[in-house]
């Protein structure tokens, strides 16, 4: 019994309650179909006592018999027609929803994020639809937070557009989403991004610690915005470190050994939490903001830019989306390593042209006795 009630609830929930051009059909044909059964329906119910006499008579209509059956077969062709389309639009669809892929781009490296794969928390949400994983994981560069071998661990990372390409290839780009997320140290997750760039439809997802599982970026954008200060101004050189405060302060004392001589430019938010990142909104406003303020250094005569970030992993990689690759000056995305003398050791260097390799360099501006 509870099948058979099961089946018609879903079956009336469909047919009922989805919307689609085939189900109008459909139901105007139900609709026309019961007006035109009861159409020379009559009904006549009377019940009398001692003290009263109740009757209900419901004459039959006088629409014509003629007018009634043609409604009638009218209403069938209409139940047909939409009961046909809706079955070729169903199958039609669920062909089309077997051909998209959704590809699930997750970075393990900080965290040990296995037991909750970034895959299956899409296929959860995205039911029809085929999700091929896609796993870079660098746990083996690193020990206690630190990466021991960053440059084997870059190497995985430039693997990534290839992956893509070649699910892109097999099913066409327009049948191909990316689901990204990762735990992973800030130069390679902003060079994901970058490496991504804006070409493909990418979500982009974080791993929210208070639940250990993956979320989306679906927080309310609470307006804040940069401030900026310029420091240690030196209009000579043609490099600027930008430091950026996002989710805790940077290491003004680190950069400022790890970097003498070279201005800087610090963008900072008023309130650093570990939580303020998951509005989308908010990402991509604060990241066009860090365009803006990169352009103001290229009119200021800036050709290298040394990039310092306190963030969560997810805005590391949106702004590696918004850093054009073709209009801004090369940039190197550094590492930062507390335990270190040279609190920003290494960094990942990205070329503007296309002729130079990407690549792990050391901090060459570094000097042991600086401070």
């Amino acid at each position: 019994m509870s099948l058979f009630h099961s089946v018609v609830t879903k079956a009336a929930d469909y047919f009922f309650r989805k919307r689609s051009p085939a189900l109008i059909v459909f139901r105007g044909g139900i609709s026309l179909l019961t007006m035109t059964l009861l159409g020379n329906f009559a009904f006549n119910a009377r019940y009398e006592n001692a003290h009263q006499v109740f009757s209900i008579n419901i004459p039959s209509s006088d629409v014509p018999i003629s007018l009634l059956t043609f409604g009638f077969y009218c209403g069938v062709a209409l139940v047909v027609i939409g009961l046909i389309w809706e079955i070729h639009r169903d199958v039609a669809e669920r062909r089309k929803l077997a051909r998209q892929v959704v590809i699930s781009l997750e970075e393990r490296g900080l965290v040990n994020t296995s037991d909750s794969p970034l895959s299956t928390f899409i296929q959860l949400q995205y039911k029809g639809k085929r999700v091929d994983p896609i796993v870079i994981d660098i746990r083996d560069s690193l020990a206690n937070g630190a990466v021991n071998y960053p440059v084997p661990a870059l190497q995985k990372f430039l693997a990534i557009e290839n992956s893509i390409e070649e699910r892109r290839n097999q099913v066409g780009a327009d049948d191909v989403e990316i689901i990204y997320g990762g735990l992973v140290p800030v130069p390679f997750a902003f060079l994901t991004g970058y490496l991504i760039d804006d070409e493909s439809k990418v979500e982009v997802t974080d791993w929210d610690r208070q639940i250990s599982n993956w979320r989306h970026l679906d927080g309310n954008d609470d307006g804040e915005s940069f401030l900026i200060e310029r420091l240690y101004q030196n209009r000579q050189s043609r490099e600027s470190v930008v430091a950026i405060s996002f989710s805790y302060p940077v290491d003004t004392t680190g950069i400022s050994k790890s970097f003498p001589n070279l201005p800087q430019i610090h963008l900072k938010l008023d309130k650093l939490r570990f939580d303020n990142h998951w509005s989308k909104r908010k990402q991509d406003r604060l990241a066009y903001e860090f365009v803006e303020t990169l352009k103001s250094l290229i009119a200021d005569g800036v050709e290298q830019i040394h990039l310092v970030l306190a963030c969560q992993n997810s805005v590391a990689f949106r702004f590696g989306q918004a850093y054009d690759r073709r209009n801004l000056p090369p940039i190197t995305v550094y590492q930062y390593e507390r335990s270190k003398v040279n609190r920003y050791p290494w960094g990942v260097y990205i070329p503007q042209s296309q002729q130079e390799l990407i690549q792990v360099v050391d901090n060459k501006h570094y000097i042991i006795d600086a401070g």
